[in-house]
């Protein structure tokens, strides 16, 4: 799942230095999603095993 949301956000800062309208949108976005890689797999990983215990 961070694997993907790492490329996403790769994508998306990309695509912010191509594009002249609305780069700040993708930059905003690219960044969100590069902060939440790092949260999701506690979020995840907290609800799949908090069943095990």
């Amino acid at each position: 799942m961070r694997t993907l949301l790492l490329a996403l956000a790769v994508i998306l800062f990309i695509v912010s230095a191509l594009t002249e309208e609305n780069r700040f949108d993708f930059m905003a976005f690219g960044l969100a999603v590069f902060a939440a890689s790092f949260v999701i797999e506690d979020v995840v990983g907290g609800f799949t095993t908090s069943g095990d215990q």
